[in-house]
């Protein structure tokens, strides 16, 4: 039965997770922002206390590969590839778009849905999946890509996206208004991301091949 750690720190949130045998068996969520690279080992040091395992227990590193914070995301990734890398265990990369349309395929079944997140200055990360028949997984329409919010309305007109999947609800779209858009979860399910390593073990790579989707260069100034 195989043991997936799950990171993710794409956002102001660290979620780290940890499953086995298709069931959480515990996460942590912290709303911690800048302070990411200093808290992350704490919370995964917690996360193994609270579950009685240890990190020589774990068979996969689950990583949220982006897009989102730039330096969240290198902070997560630094972090999961130097554990793969000591462990000498695969990583499993999963891209944080594709994991928000994962979580609401349960209510949106046989629907093409476009998650969406802000990118700052007008623009946002978006993509196009659509489930697969008979399957839990989702097929790709239009893969992750950093957009100008006309050009992304434009893009999900064409492909008559049934739901637009925002995740920061605080956020105000108002060239998506005539859409139908489903705030997503506000915060990101360490353990729903382990879960993933199973889903996706065929994914499984090295660390020295696991890069992230950053999408746009940082801003600078």
């Amino acid at each position: 039965m195989a043991i997936n750690l799950g990171i993710d720190c794409c956002s102001k949130w660290t979620s780290v997770g940890l499953s086995a045998g298709g069931h959480i068996l515990s996460e942590i969520h912290l709303n911690i922002s800048r302070r990411q690279s200093a808290c992350l080992p704490e919370a995964v040091d917690s996360l193994f206390a609270f579950t009685g395992h240890n990190l020589c227990q774990v068979d996969r590193i689950v990583l949220n590969t982006g897009p989102g914070s730039f330096n969240g995301l290198r902070v997560g990734l630094s972090y999961g590839l130097a554990l793969a890398a000591s462990l000498d265990r695969p990583v499993v990369p999963v891209n944080g778009l594709e994991i928000i349309a994962l979580e609401t395929l349960p209510f949106f079944p046989e629907r093409t849905l476009a998650p969406v997140l802000w990118a700052k200055r007008g623009y946002v990360y978006g993509a196009i999946f659509r489930k697969l028949a008979g399957e839990n997984r989702l097929s790709t329409v239009v893969a992750p890509s950093f957009f100008s919010q006309v050009d992304f309305v434009e893009t999900i007109s064409r492909e008559e996206v049934h739901a637009l999947l925002i995740l920061e609800k605080e956020r105000h779209y108002d060239l998506f208004s005539n859409f139908h858009s489903i705030p997503a979860r506000d915060t990101p399910s360490g353990g729903g991301l382990s879960l993933l390593g199973d889903l996706f073990s065929e994914r499984s790579i090295s660390f020295l091949e696991a890069k992230g989707l950053y999408l746009r260069p940082p801003d600078i100034g």
